[in-house]
């Protein structure tokens, strides 16, 4: 009987031991897992918050002039802006679909499948008039976004028109010298980030981190009709 008990007892006490060793186990690979990730992931994981708390918007560079010899402007920019919504941010949706609508001299259903849709950042119209822009932004309606670009603007028509080209929806270079040094003349964009909470509303008071777009170089014809050389922005010249 005494032997069955002493037995008993040592059974018991190596399946004790089993449990605590799965237990110390399991621990161990959890520890080792937060260690894992706190040292080795810290950096991939603090870049996939960063993302998830912020908005990026693009600042639009202005795009380089291109001038005769004698620095007249053949190729320039005029501002415009480009209507955007954010959908978590809208707080009345019949007032922003009224407004771009007829703002925007877009069909109502058109504009209320961009209002209603779910998506970070909708874009309703580009190249839209700054003044109409103006008047948008004016009206301080939540979740509406107006942000200025460019298009590109030729004061002397179609003149030397298959050498100077054109450019494209985008602003980008299509044809022509446009395309030829479309590098040199696009410049580089900015953006503007904004912290935004987990439902992707923007946080009152949140200072915004700018980075300001960096204007393209202009071209100036040389004395030769059919070379150009590539100089910094003329910033006496207004874009």
């Amino acid at each position: 009987m005494q032997f069955l008990f002493k037995k008993n007892k040592t059974w018991n006490k190596k399946k004790i031991l089993v449990v605590f060793l799965a237990i110390a186990v399991m621990i161990s690979a959890l520890v080792g897992r937060l260690v894992y990730l706190m040292i080795f992931c810290s950096e991939y994981y603090g870049v996939k918050a960063e993302d998830l708390h912020q908005r990026e918007r693009s600042i639009k560079a202005a795009r380089g002039l291109l001038l005769d010899r004698n620095g007249k402007v053949l190729a320039s920019n005029v501002t415009v802006c480009t209507i955007s919504v954010i959908h978590s941010q809208i707080e009345d949706v019949e007032e922003v679909i009224t407004l771009l609508s007829e703002k925007l001299d877009m069909e109502e259903e058109t504009v209320r499948a961009k209002v209603e849709k779910v998506s970070s950042m909708e874009v309703v119209k580009k190249n839209v008039e700054k003044e109409i822009g103006d008047a948008i932004r004016e009206a301080g309606l939540a979740g509406v976004k107006v942000d200025e670009d460019f298009k590109r603007y030729y004061p002397y028509g179609e003149l030397a028109s298959k050498v100077l080209g054109f450019t494209g929806a985008d602003n980008q270079g299509i044809i022509g010298l446009e395309v030829q040094y479309d590098s040199v003349l696009s410049g580089t964009d900015g953006k503007i980030l904004t912290l935004t909470d987990a439902r992707g509303i923007e946080i009152e008071d949140a200072a915004e981190e700018r980075v300001e777009a960096i204007a393209g170089d202009d071209l100036v014809l040389t004395s030769s009709s059919s070379s150009f050389v590539v100089v910094k922005p003329i910033r006496a010249l207004a874009r």
